[in-house]
């Protein structure tokens, strides 16, 4: 334990000390962010030409998310390797061909596995009534629909929590290692996000990183039409995204510090 909250005040000071690399990044996932908004718009048109560049603006924005994932991944495994007390933002323009196709493959992976995951709760949610059925059946006393949802949503965003670690913890072994270490740490990557000091990694940065940006996303202060009520509502998301990035560099470095004494070292990331 005195490990792990080592490694998340190295962590939280890194990202801390580290505001440009946050903003840069802030600002490539803004922009990401608003060209996806803008895809939207492509497939509700009819136009033939509209739907081919619609599908290459779509290409564009995963290429350009696989390359986003890539370099904090790697400035995070360098940052460890290294010792750093901070990011240096000009890691983040130095491009590995090897790193951004890994991260590319990663992501493929995920979306195919994601929605298989996010299919299976669903499922299980849909049972709520019956579950409170049998509770009420079980224990003599009624038990409503709605606090057996409750729970089931409980039980549900903590399994998400333990999804994300494994994906995370498996997306950093690729991209210093290859596939074939990744592979083979599948079983201990597994066990690491169930328990351990990586799952409280990951709920420290869900519950405290995650929720101040929900909170700042979903916050709407009372202020005059106009110049101010535009100008809040871009501070307020800013922010919002700021705080998302912080909580996945932290996620990211904990998770590369807490596995870097059983990974065989390796140098910074390789660059192209």
């Amino acid at each position: 334990m005195k490990n792990a909250l080592a490694t998340w005040k190295w962590s939280f000071g890194v990202v801390t000390r580290s505001p440009l690399a946050l903003l840069a990044l802030t600002l490539v996932l803004a922009a990401e962010l608003y060209g996806a908004y803008r895809w939207l718009y492509f497939p509700m048109e009819s136009a033939a030409y509209l739907m081919v560049l619609g599908s290459l603006w779509a290409l564009i924005l995963f290429a350009a998310l696989a390359g986003l994932i890539a370099v904090s991944t790697a400035s995070a495994n360098d940052a460890v390797a290294a010792g750093a007390r901070s990011i240096d933002v000009r890691s983040l323009v130095r491009f590995s061909r090897t790193g951004w196709l890994r991260t590319a493959a990663f992501v493929v992976i995920a979306v195919l596995i994601l929605p298989g995951v996010y299919s299976l709760f669903s499922w299980i949610n849909s049972y709520s009534l019956e579950v409170a059925s049998w509770l009420t059946f079980r224990s003599e006393k009624p038990v409503a629909q709605e606090s057996a949802e409750a729970v089931l949503s409980w039980i549900e965003s903590f399994l998400w929590v333990v999804v994300a670690g494994f994906l995370l913890g498996f997306l950093l072994a690729p991209v210093r290692q290859g596939w074939r270490e990744a592979l083979r740490a599948v079983p201990r990557l597994f066990a690491d996000a169930c328990w351990r000091a990586p799952l409280l990694t990951g709920l420290i940065s869900v519950v405290v990183f995650g929720d101040l940006a929900c909170l700042l996303f979903t916050w709407h202060p009372i202020v005059p039409p106009g110049f101010l009520d535009y100008a809040q509502i871009i501070i307020r998301n800013g922010l919002a995204l700021a705080v998302a990035v912080a909580g996945w560099l932290f996620w990211m470095l904990s998770l590369a510090r807490l596995r870097q004494s059983s990974m065989p070292p390796t140098g910074p990331s390789p660059t192209a």
